[in-house]
């Protein structure tokens, strides 16, 4: 680490206890806060930083100087410099997802997805390693029910007729597709995007009617 790095992580760690150490010492909000591309700017500067940089190694007074912003205005918006990275990771992958949430275009949502993880290797791999894979299967799960949500009603005539075994096939084929594109990002994201979604799409439209099918002839009551 170089003693540019040093200071700066040094710089970070103690303001960052004056700044945890109480109500007496709280800081006003700032002015540069109320910028509106304040959220926006720390962004862009972290995603350049992670050009060159892990994401350990990238500090508040790195980011504020890029972008011109005070430690104070970081502070107000997020926690830390990996509370950033999750809010950009979220954000962008939320975009993507949501603006494919339709049955008969979640394949495409799917691809775009893949692509931008792979197109940002850098930033999602060091979100990876900040947030932990647990955390970023929950966001995923999230983000992309509704998605298979749409999926199951459309695929499966409307779903099974019971809340509950809807409930069950949705959460089941949702952690199956997240399941699927973590693994693809662990193992280096090298299959083609197109090909692995054609791949889960297919098995998803058999199964998912198929499962819709077998709930709800269990559902059924049994003639006697």
């Amino acid at each position: 680490m170089t003693l540019d790095a040093t200071l700066d992580v040094t710089l970070d760690a103690t303001l960052d206890r004056s700044v945890d150490a109480g109500p007496d010492l709280a800081l006003d909000p700032p002015r540069d806060e109320r910028r509106p591309d304040a959220r926006v700017a720390l962004a862009a500067a972290l995603k350049e930083r992670l050009r060159t940089q892990p994401l350990a190694r990238v500090t508040v007074t790195q980011l504020v100087r890029d972008c011109g912003l005070t430690r104070q205005a970081f502070y107000y918006h997020f926690h830390d410099v990996q509370d950033l990275a999750a809010w950009v990771f979220e954000t962008e992958v939320a975009q993507l997802v949501h603006a494919e949430a339709r049955h008969d275009s979640w394949a495409d949502g799917l691809v775009r997805l893949l692509a931008y993880l792979r197109a940002n290797r850098t930033s999602t791999e060091a979100v990876l390693d900040g947030l932990g894979r647990a955390r970023l299967a929950d966001f995923l799960f999230r983000q992309m029910r509704p998605v298979t949500d749409a999926v199951v009603r459309e695929v499966g005539g409307g779903g099974p007729a019971q809340a509950a075994d809807h409930a069950l096939v949705v959460d089941f084929y949702t952690s199956a597709v997240v399941a699927v594109v973590l693994r693809w990002v662990v193992d280096g994201m090298v299959d083609d995007p197109y090909r692995l979604v054609g791949d889960v799409e297919l098995i998803l439209h058999g199964s998912v009617r198929e499962s819709v099918e077998r709930l709800d002839a269990r559902a059924r009551p049994r003639a006697r």
